[in-house]
């Protein structure tokens, strides 16, 4: 990392598909070697949306750049986001968002601590409220 400060370009960081499908991801905190958050721009197309899911250490800043109104399932309430807003998430609470819109949806995400990567996340069966085990 270089002293103080690193710089990087919105075209200048790899948009990185999920493999069979579904949103879209810029991964900033890689780019510019961040220690003690993550954050991502995220584009959910139509129909997309992320597991519903909690995390053992993180906690979640979401703001919706564009593509507004968008939705957020947050224990088990719909919560409609503007363009521009900002919404906290605690780590213990199960989150997702859910794109039922006709419009792309840019969100950028900011987490921290970033915790234990993707096992920091604990998928949550939205029905049931149970913890799915990781395969």
């Amino acid at each position: 990392m270089a002293d103080g400060y690193t710089h990087v370009g919105r075209d200048d960081v790899e948009r990185r598909e999920r493999k069979g499908g579904g949103p879209a991801s810029q991964d900033f905190a890689g780019a510019t070697d961040c220690e003690h958050m993550t954050c991502r721009i995220w584009i959910f197309h139509p129909g997309d949306q992320m597991a519903y899911h909690r995390h053992h250490e993180q906690e979640e800043l979401y703001h919706l750049i564009s593509g507004g109104p968008q939705e957020m399932l947050i224990e088990g309430d719909v919560v409609e986001i503007a363009d521009g807003d900002w919404i906290r998430v605690g780590k213990d609470t199960t989150r997702r968002i859910q794109n039922n819109s006709d419009r792309d949806g840019m969100w950028l995400i900011v987490g921290a601590p970033p915790g234990s990567g993707i096992t920091d996340g604990i998928r949550i069966n939205p029905e049931t409220g149970e913890e799915i085990p990781r395969t």
